[in-house]
């Protein structure tokens, strides 16, 4: 996590990384960065939220990690509504098998 905070101007993350990375900074034991972890992958998440290369898996990682980072209040203003309407955006064009998942 510090590494990730350290190198966070160098690093190019695409969205699947980016949900994997809200995904793991949001379960089991919270450490000290994962607050600013956060932070950064919903702000890099973001812009990148309506490209085409988003998948309905990568907005499940980071819907799922947004109680944690409600809780440590890193949500951006009206973060939530958008990811609850790219959800259902997504879900339309989803197999089956991946909404299932």
């Amino acid at each position: 996590g510090n590494e990730i905070l350290r190198r966070k101007d160098e690093l190019s993350l695409d969205a699947r990384e980016l949900g994997n990375l809200a995904a793991a900074f949001s379960y089991y034991h919270m450490i000290p960065c994962s607050k600013d972890v956060l932070g950064l992958t919903y702000e890099r998440f973001q812009p990148q939220a309506h490209g085409d290369d988003v998948n309905v898996e990568d907005v499940a990682d980071i819907v799922s990690s947004m109680p944690v980072g409600q809780r440590l209040n890193v949500i951006p203003s009206g973060f939530v509504e958008e990811m609850m309407e790219l959800a259902i955006k997504k879900s339309n064009r989803a197999r089956m098998e991946d909404v299932r998942d």
